[in-house]
């Protein structure tokens, strides 16, 4: 997510906003610390943005990228800096978006499958199969003991597993697609 506009809010409207924000921020695989080379020489995050960087959760990677190297002479690449890493590319020319490209693929975990030609994050995968296992078991409970109260709990459980990847989705949006057109029990 961009979450350009991180700040104190006078309007509640936009504290509103700026705390989803800050709520999706924990959420995140990365942080892309953007950063324009021409306004700063500092590398480290902590020393451009300290009141950001000490709200960040403490595991949370940060990747630095110093915009604007064809304005600034600075080389291209990827380094690491203070635990972070830093990518100095270039966004006007193009230069440098390849190795962030790839050091993003890297750093995630992407692996490719070429008999399907699809893309996957390993915890991806996993999250895949913890659902169709929670699905299966939600199959057999329904159809064996006739336990909707235990379908609904696989179910949840599937949709935590799916949230996961997409984190967009809430049990009880699920369960009120699923059991929209029939009780499952007082």
């Amino acid at each position: 997510i961009d979450t350009a506009g991180l700040r104190d809010a006078n309007d509640e409207v936009e504290r509103i906003g700026i705390e989803r924000a800050w709520q999706e921020i924990e959420q995140a695989d990365r942080v892309l610390f953007m950063v324009d080379g021409t306004t700063t020489d500092a590398t480290d995050p902590a020393d451009i943005w300290p009141d950001f960087i000490a709200r960040l959760p403490k595991n949370l990677p940060i990747t630095v990228v110093r915009n604007k190297a064809d304005l600034t002479g600075e080389t291209l690449g990827l380094s690491e800096v203070n635990d972070h890493s830093l990518v100095r590319l270039s966004a006007r020319t193009g230069e440098g978006v390849d190795v962030l490209r790839n050091h993003l693929k890297q750093s995630m975990g992407f692996e490719t499958n070429m008999e399907g030609g699809f893309l996957a994050r390993r915890r991806h995968l996993q999250a895949l199969s913890d659902a169709a296992e929670h699905l299966q078991q939600g199959k057999a409970q329904l159809l064996g003991a006739w336990a909707g109260e235990l379908l609904a709990e696989e179910l949840r459980l599937a949709q935590q597993s799916l949230s996961e990847i997409t984190g967009e989705f809430t049990s009880d949006d699920l369960l009120g697609r699923i059991f929209s057109s029939f009780c499952i029990g007082k």
